[in-house]
């Protein structure tokens, strides 16, 4: 490990960190009203001093801190912008609230898994073969079509693909075959 990959994420997590911080210091505050970190400062007047050291040890009335009130139209722009209100016309559905625990929905019951008999199993397998047979031909007509333009490299690499595909086609047509030999003894039996 080389050392410019050993300080390159601790130093780009201190430069997000500093970015962070000064943002939150020095990002302009709302001029709504004191926020809740300031806290409003106190100071005594010689005047209202207490005369005698026993008036200076009685407890003193603590001043009774009110949180701002929010009006509705304050808390909602406070929230953030709301969703459009269209009024609701003839004909339309009002949607029911959505319920916090919403009563467990029944599922359907599940179908026993089909048995895979040998005549299930060629029906699959000439499905497979149909499709696998339409890939050969694609694939046939646009090697023809990389021939007639020239491209080479695409021409072999289409005829790699289409050996295989041929392969396995040539596979499936055997299997194809004793499925349909045992297919014929399941139905006679």
């Amino acid at each position: 490990m080389n050392n410019r990959s050993r300080f390159v994420p601790p130093l780009a997590a201190a430069l997000l960190l500093g970015a962070a911080l000064a943002l939150y210091f020095l990002w302009p505050e709302s001029d709504a009203g004191p926020s809740d970190r300031e806290m409003p400062s106190t100071t005594v007047s010689p005047a209202s001093a207490p005369a005698s050291p026993a008036a200076a040890r009685a407890p003193q009335p603590e001043p009774v801190k009110s949180e701002p009130v929010k009006s509705e139209p304050h808390a909602v722009a406070a929230e953030g912008p709301r969703a459009t209100e269209v009024p609701i016309g003839p004909g339309d559905v009002v949607p029911e609230p959505e319920v916090a625990n919403p009563p467990p929905q029944q599922n359907d019951p599940i179908e026993p898994e089909k048995p895979q008999t040998a005549e299930w199993k060629h029906g699959k397998l000439v499905r497979i073969t149909e499709l696998l047979g339409r890939d050969v031909e694609r694939l046939e007509q646009e090697r023809e079509a990389a021939e007639a333009s020239g491209n080479k490299e695409e021409a072999k690499r289409l005829e790699v693909q289409l050996a295989r595909h041929r392969a396995r086609l040539d596979k499936l047509h055997e299997q194809k075959a004793a499925l349909a030999g045992q297919a014929s003894q399941e139905k006679a039996e």
